[in-house]
């Protein structure tokens, strides 16, 4: 039975306040898995989730971000370059402010305020990822962005890579900062230290995903059109050459490093990109109905919530559980990690992997 801890540090099985069960394996040297140790782990361990649910999460390279239902968000791991110092005076500290999205660069973390779309960024970035003007390089603590949006079209997502963030606007606009050195921020193709407007996008965008030298748009799924920006020096894993310019019908999109996934309308996966750790679904994968892409691994839910999670990729960390190859690596099938209970989400980042789960 996989070993169990809680976010308050109790051991009780038997709390009513549990609301969820989270379970995590990968890479933890930073005590980015939010358990009470460092070590990476292979075999799923239990982290009982309190009072509220976790939403979304997001990771740098050594942090994760968890945001949970209520719109607290909570950092955990390495706070070496200030990308875990997310509190901002008294008020944030008291948990009275809300966020609605947060994302990670590899020593950053940027957090959206719902309601009114403040954006708001802690830690380190060396190529203008933190959004704060030419050569604000370190935050000591959390600081605002600037403002760059007209009334009523505030920013409603977030997404972030290694090294450069996004935001969609309301009104379907993209905005971007931090390193462009392959264009994908637009052009000019040089760093871009204060958030700038992508130009050239023929639809609104409905959502945006990040890899580590592209961006990805999408517009609205019935037309489901494709716009995907970068690799302008290099198309060595082929993405830009294999992505279709659209695919109407979209279920879900997200991006690794290097590959770009879309949930087709059928509940299919599909994948494009970077192959050579086996990041691209493997043959015979069955219907899913939602995946969780981290930096070259992919989790994937099945259509039937008791049923267990595939996880493939790159595994050398433990985030893909066992058996992996002697690359470390999941390739051309996939694992299954077993537990009890119905599956209700799945993350994932930097060689981690959170499966979230109903507590009863």
């Amino acid at each position: 039975m996989a070993r169990r801890h809680s976010v308050n540090g109790a051991d009780d099985q038997e709390d009513p306040d549990i609301v969820e069960r989270l379970y995590v394996l990968g890479s933890n040297g930073s005590g980015q898995l939010m358990l009470e140790h460092n070590q990476d782990i292979s075999t799923a361990q239990i982290l009982d989730v309190h009072g509220s649910k976790v939403h979304h999460m997001a990771a740098g390279g050594n942090h994760t971000l968890c945001l949970r239902t209520n719109g607290e968000v909570t950092a955990h791991g390495s706070n070496a370059a200030g990308q875990c110092n997310i509190l901002y005076g008294e008020d944030r500290a008291s948990g009275s402010y809300h966020w609605s999205d947060v994302s990670a660069t590899w020593t950053a973390s940027i957090l959206l305020q719902a309601g009114d779309g403040l954006l708001f960024v802690c830690g380190e970035g060396l190529h203008g990822e933190l959004g704060l003007g030419s050569g604000v390089k370190q935050t000591n603590g959390l600081r605002q962005i600037a403002e760059f949006w007209s009334s009523e079209n505030e920013p409603v997502q977030i997404a972030s890579s290694m090294a450069h963030t996004v935001a969609v606007l309301r009104n379907g606009e993209v905005w971007g900062w931090g390193k462009n050195r392959q264009s994908q921020l637009g052009e000019p193709a040089v760093d871009v230290w204060l958030p700038r407007k992508i130009e050239g996008i023929p639809f609104p965008a409905r959502r945006v995903v990040c890899g580590k030298d592209f961006t990805c748009i999408v517009g609205d799924p019935g037309e489901g059109k494709i716009h995907l920006l970068g690799l302008g020096k290099s198309d060595r894993f082929g993405l830009r050459s294999s992505l279709p310019p659209c695919m109407p019908g979209w279920k879900s999109i997200a991006a690794s490093w290097g590959s770009m996934f879309i949930v087709t309308a059928n509940e299919k996966l599909v994948g494009f990109g970077r192959n050579d750790h086996g990041q691209l679904p493997p043959p015979g994968l069955p219907p899913i109905s939602n995946i969780a892409v981290g930096s070259e691994h992919c989790l994937a839910l099945p259509q039937n919530p008791s049923g267990n999670v595939f996880v493939w990729g790159w595994g050398e960390h433990g985030n893909c559980g066992e058996p992996i190859d002697s690359n470390g690596d999941v390739n051309g099938r996939w694992n299954e990690i077993e537990m009890t209970g119905l599956k209700r989400s799945i993350f994932a980042g930097c060689a981690t992997s959170f499966i979230g789960v109903d507590p009863t």
